[in-house]
């Protein structure tokens, strides 16, 4: 999907945005940006009338610097009701500033349009970084743009729209078949790294891992199934090291208050400078390493993304959520170490972010001295955020879908 600069005269009928799927956008609706009277207003109060009577989903942005402003007249004002809301942003893109981003994927948006004063910033910030989420984003504030739109809304039939609650229901993904389906789904490798997996990497050299030896054995056949049935596979690496390294960095401290006799973060380390490891036992995953490099037998193949995280989770700091919107994806299956720590921390995001999630269960796993926490994580995934399946549910269910697959040209 791309930002499209829309031409009302020369779009076709099948150009016009869905109002199932579709929201008006208003950017900068105050009276300072937009005066009654001027065309740019009573072309906006069109368009606004026209997404309502076609039942479409209408978002007022707000910075918050104008909270307290006076409002637009009545026309132009949000109106009480389940299709109109008004979002509250810091300026700019309201993406990662909001409620934005939240409100349109819970009400199935894929398309927005945007609308309100011709000198806003808000609505190019938000043309692109709607575009790097996979949304199609438009602007509707030239006067054949409107009309164009203005008639598309206007003669709309009545009939479900993304955001009514029997659309919601109608649309969840119920079966791990469903939910695992080629189109939409993406396995997720995390951390299979030397460091973490390898004998002769960081943790290996400390202690013995056999559930982590156990799961590396069993990824790569997932792995492979996953690339036969046509899967997205996406490839999560850990870099650490100075350059990224504050309170919430990973970073080995003793303690006396875990059974490994140490903590992964100086947020969770009592920092005592007569009390620390050799610089050979807390460096882990350094840029460039034998210990950073992804193992042999899961090396990405050409064209498969690599992404590069500095935390736990997969999802902070990375552009990890945006290339799996813009590609369409609705169903992660994880896959890697360690199972309560980078695992689970990277579920609870999915999970909030509103993906499905499936975690093979028997191709996650971590280091003897926490084995007990790989249970009770797997207990709390299953219980808030994930299905936890045996990677053999999980080929069988893709090798359903393979037939389908060779059958499209």
């Amino acid at each position: 999907m791309s930002s499209t600069s829309f031409d009302g005269a020369a779009a076709p009928a099948s150009a016009l945005p869905d109002p199932a799927q579709s929201a008006l956008v208003i950017v900068d609706a105050t009276p300072e940006a937009l005066p009654a009277g001027t065309p740019t207003a009573e072309t906006l109060r069109r368009l606004l009338s026209a997404a309502r009577r076609a039942q479409t989903l209408i978002l007022f942005l707000q910075p918050e610097r104008d909270a307290g402003a006076a409002r637009l007249d009545d026309g132009l004002a949000p109106q009480p009701g389940p299709s109109e809301f008004v979002i509250r942003t810091l300026g700019g893109s309201p993406f990662g500033t909001s409620t934005f981003g939240l409100v349109l994927r819970a009400n199935g948006i894929a398309e927005l349009v945007l609308a309100g004063s011709d000198e806003s910033l808000g609505i190019s910030c938000t043309v692109r970084d709607a575009a790097v989420r996979g949304y199609r984003a438009r602007r509707a504030n030239g006067p054949d743009a409107a009309a164009a739109i203005t008639a598309g809304w206007l003669a709309a039939r009545p009939g479900p729209r993304n955001w009514h609650a029997e659309a919601k229901q109608a649309a969840l993904l119920r079966t791990l078949d469903e939910r695992l389906a080629p189109q939409h789904t993406a396995l997720v490798l995390i951390d299979v790294q030397n460091d973490f997996v390898s004998p002769a990497g960081a943790t290996g050299r400390r202690e013995a891992m056999p559930m982590v030896d156990r799961a590396t054995a069993r990824i790569p056949a997932l792995l492979q199934q996953a690339r036969d049935t046509g899967c997205l596979v996406v490839h999560v690496r850990a870099e650490y090291g100075q350059h990224v390294r504050h309170v919430g960095s990973p970073y080995r401290f003793p303690s006396t208050r875990t059974r490994e006799g140490a903590v992964w973060s100086a947020s969770a380390a009592e920092l005592d400078g007569n009390h620390e490891f050799p610089p050979g036992e807390v460096e882990v995953c350094l840029r460039g390493s034998w210990g950073g490099q992804v193992i042999d037998a899961v090396a990405p193949l050409p064209g498969e993304p690599v992404i590069t995280k500095h935390r736990f989770s997969a999802f902070i700091d990375t552009p990890l959520e945006a290339l799996l919107r813009a590609r369409g994806i609705r169903t992660l299956v994880f896959a890697g170490v360690t199972t309560n720590c980078c695992i689970e921390s990277s579920a609870r995001d999915a999970s909030m972010l509103d993906f499905y999630l499936v975690v093979a269960e028997d191709c996650v796993g971590t280091k003897n001295s926490v084995r007990h926490l790989h249970e009770a994580s797997l207990e709390q995934l299953r219980t808030y955020f994930a299905l936890v399946e045996p990677s053999e549910r999980i080929i069988d269910a893709w090798q359903a879908h393979v037939p389908a697959v060779l059958a499209v040209p």
